[in-house]
């Protein structure tokens, strides 16, 4: 099983000219910045647990309105918007200390040794 983490957010503008392009464009401004955090699994038998295990974790979260579970063919993406009051990096930090110990969780949960971090 892996996670990757990562943060997405939406343009407000796209730009004038072009709405793709191969070169680098100045920032705009961006909204609705949510952090990520996809969780895959290869394994079928151990995939069928995972999907199990969503269910509870949705239960779970779905008290804290914040969280967002979008499944997939592989596992599960976990998402929270970004509170732009907070510290933008105190906040990621956080998030990727959140999805690594789901990750552990999640190992323990279909039988995946968990290696010990030296």
């Amino acid at each position: 099983m892996e996670v990757l983490i990562s943060m997405k957010a939406e343009y407000l503008n796209k730009g004038i000219y072009f709405e793709k392009s191969s070169f680098m464009q100045m920032p705009t401004a961006q909204t609705a910045e949510k952090f990520i955090a996809e969780f895959r699994e290869g394994d079928e038998v151990k995939l069928k647990l995972l999907n199990r295990y969503v269910e509870i974790l949705e239960k779970k979260l779905n008290e804290d309105d914040n969280f967002q579970i979008e499944h997939t063919n592989y596992g599960f993406k976990l998402l929270k918007p970004v509170d732009q009051n907070k510290d933008y990096i105190e906040e990621w930090d956080k998030w990727v200390v959140f999805a690594s110990q789901i990750l552990v969780e999640l190992k323990h949960v279909v039988g995946e040794k968990i290696q010990e971090e030296t």
